[in-house]
């Protein structure tokens, strides 16, 4: 693999704190002391871009509209700068991180950087603290989710790689399942050079999109989605070994066990009745 080549990458391959991982449950610690996020917002402007390897939103940088995430495990202040997608061309996998072992058809990362020790994405994304990236699993529902329509509107323009559409007064925060429970630990980028300055917040709650969403979403595997003779294609990493971190919740569940729930309530409750179903 290339990444673990590039002596300019070499996190990639000797990193100790390497995302993605997968959540295990059980071996949550629930941390009292984890406040609620806290998210300050404006309407942004951006860029929807077809990069040939994901579907991305560059958000603009305008003194006047914004989107500052503070609070939750955060010591700093965090103003988001991208949206990235993850995702495979059929529903079993796509996803980066996984929930005890089990995989959504997609994942979405709202990446901020540290605007109190560094000016820009680029300085922070190699800088102590320098990351906050706010993961939120999508999951297929019946109807199509009206947040995510500015998105979905644009993507079947994105066709080749280079493709953009211009994006106007969209509310990322619509993209924020509402709950106040998630699970953190600290790890990386997971695209190179995987610098380990990410502090990640994976939100407890899925956002529902319509089948023809996730297909549109798909615009870079072409129309080559669900269909058995094909190989797999998929722009997520594999998951990477803990190696001893912990991960943290405040999640109080009531049971001796600690769950991040994963059920039809709209929490995230690891069972195998729920993946049979």
């Amino acid at each position: 693999m290339y990444w673990d080549t590039n002596p300019d990458w070499k996190l990639c391959k000797f990193g100790r704190q390497q995302s993605p991982i997968n959540i295990e449950p059980r071996r949550l610690l629930y941390d009292p002391n984890l406040k609620h996020l806290k998210i300050e917002a404006t309407t942004v402007n951006g860029l929807l871009r077809n990069t040939g390897h994901d579907i991305l939103i560059d958000v603009y940088k305008e003194e006047t509209r914004y989107i500052n995430i503070s609070l939750g495990p955060l010591s700093y202040s965090y103003r988001v700068a991208e949206v990235r997608f993850h995702l495979a061309n059929n529903d079993s996998v796509g996803s980066e991180h996984r929930v005890g072992g089990r995989s959504f058809p997609a994942e979405m990362h709202i990446i901020a950087y540290n605007t109190e020790l560094y000016r820009n994405l680029s300085e922070a994304a190699k800088g102590v603290k320098g990351l906050a990236i706010i993961a939120v699993f999508l999951e297929v529902g019946k109807e199509m989710d009206k947040a995510f329509f500015f998105i979905f509107k644009d993507l079947q323009s994105l066709r080749n790689r280079g493709d953009n559409a211009q994006l106007h007064d969209i509310s990322l925060t619509h993209l924020i399942p509402k709950t106040d429970e998630y699970v953190t630990y600290e790890g990386s980028l997971t695209q190179p050079g995987c610098f380990e300055t990410v502090t990640w917040i994976l939100m407890n709650k899925p956002l529902r999109i319509g089948k023809d969403q996730l297909k549109a979403l798909r615009v870079l595997f072409r129309s080559r989605e669900n269909e058995s003779n094909m190989a797999l294609e998929i722009n997520s990493r594999p998951l990477m070994p803990l190696n001893h971190r912990v991960v943290r919740t405040n999640i109080n569940t009531p049971s001796k066990t600690r769950l991040c729930k994963m059920d039809r309530d709209m929490y995230y409750e690891v069972n195998e009745r729920y993946f049979r179903t």
